[in-house]
């Protein structure tokens, strides 16, 4: 999915809250608590592997999406070597603020959320992006964990999902990793930016941290680690990977049995490899200190998140954001030779 906040998928454990949390009273008008603006006339459409749901207002996008919906499932099903047993839906929304209005979910979604995917439905719900790569790629990626899920048994009816849940315990890394390599291919420039900098800082985090430290991004790592082992023991030992960890052998072992390496030794390998990667591009070039002086910083003004400067046309300021208030990220302007604060351009609430 788009957004987690969760490092681990706990799937059983959630059902099982939500199922003691939710009284008949609350199931009578399941999904009816969130605000609609609109009512929407779906339509089905459907393919030779899904059933995709629309309204009017995306019709003319709607078979655009159906033949990036049957692409990806050619791909995935090729690189993970599993077909579907049952259709695939795929609920599609004209825009984000009417994706917001969803009630396949009772949780709020917010501006972030690109797109998710059940778990036990296993339906894929997302909004038209501002352009087809974004919907393509989003579309991809949340096609891969409905193979995830597939492959696991927890998006089949009658498949055991109790059981299902309790096999399927992998980090976050793992899932949202392999469904961005997936989707965007071994190259990112964000990713690229991410293993720079920290081969550069000798920050790389472990696969034993990535696993345990919230503050490890599992998007961009889990991409970087996903397109490391595809590209060196070719894409198909994912999908090998991803069948041994749905039928309950822990992802640790999994890695080990198919790779013939453990996860402690694969992540030092891993991190070798980048060092030999990324090290060379910096050696001849200078430190940022070696080049220029720090300007604006927390310490001179206060603000933690110095983002995003732009030099006045005589070089005399710079504009920049920053939180050095109280509540919101605000456009200050500052004195561009000594950092000075001059004053606030706009406001936050």
């Amino acid at each position: 999915m788009s957004s987690r906040i969760h490092r681990t998928l706990r799937i059983a454990l959630g059902f099982a809250v939500l199922a003691v949390a939710s009284s008949p009273g609350e199931a009578q008008y399941f999904g009816r608590n969130k605000v609609q603006y609109q009512t929407f006339d779906f339509r089905t459409l459907r393919t030779p592997n899904f059933d995709i749901y629309f309204y009017p207002e995306e019709e003319a996008a709607v078979r655009d999406a159906a033949r990036m919906a049957e692409r990806w499932y050619a791909r995935l099903s090729r690189i993970l070597d599993h077909r579907f047993e049952q259709r695939q839906p795929l609920v599609l929304y004209a825009s984000s603020p009417e994706f917001q209005q969803t009630v396949t979910t009772r949780g709020e979604l917010g501006e972030g959320t690109g797109g998710f995917t059940e778990a036990f439905k296993q339906r894929v719900v997302m909004p038209f992006a501002y352009t087809y790569e974004q919907t393509d790629h989003v579309l991809g990626h949340e096609m891969v964990h409905a193979f995830q899920y597939d492959i696991s048994g927890l998006g089949r009816a009658g498949g055991g999902l109790e059981q299902a849940a309790r096999r399927f315990q992998v980090p976050l890394w793992f899932t949202e990793g392999m469904a961005e390599y997936l989707s965007v291919g071994p190259v990112d420039p964000h990713t690229t930016m991410w293993l720079r900098d920290a081969a550069i800082t000798g920050q790389i985090p472990s696969i034993d941290r990535m696993t345990r430290d919230p503050r490890v991004f599992p998007y961009r790592w889990g991409h970087a680690f996903w397109a490391y082992v595809g590209g060196r023991w070719g894409d198909a030992v994912i999908g090998q990977i991803l069948k041994q960890v749905g039928q309950g052998v822990p992802y640790e072992e999994a890695f080990q049995r198919i790779l013939n390496v453990s996860l402690d030794d694969l992540s030092e390998e891993w991190h070798t490899a980048i060092r030999r990667a990324y090290l060379p591009l910096v050696a001849d070039r200078l430190e940022a200190r070696e080049a220029a002086r720090p300007l604006i910083t927390q310490r001179r003004e206060g603000g933690r998140l110095n983002l995003g400067p732009a030099i006045s046309p005589d070089g005399r300021q710079v504009a920049y954001l920053s939180e050095r208030g109280f509540l919101d990220v605000e456009l200050h302007l500052a004195n561009a030779e000594t950092g000075e604060f001059v004053r606030t351009l706009v406001r936050g609430t």
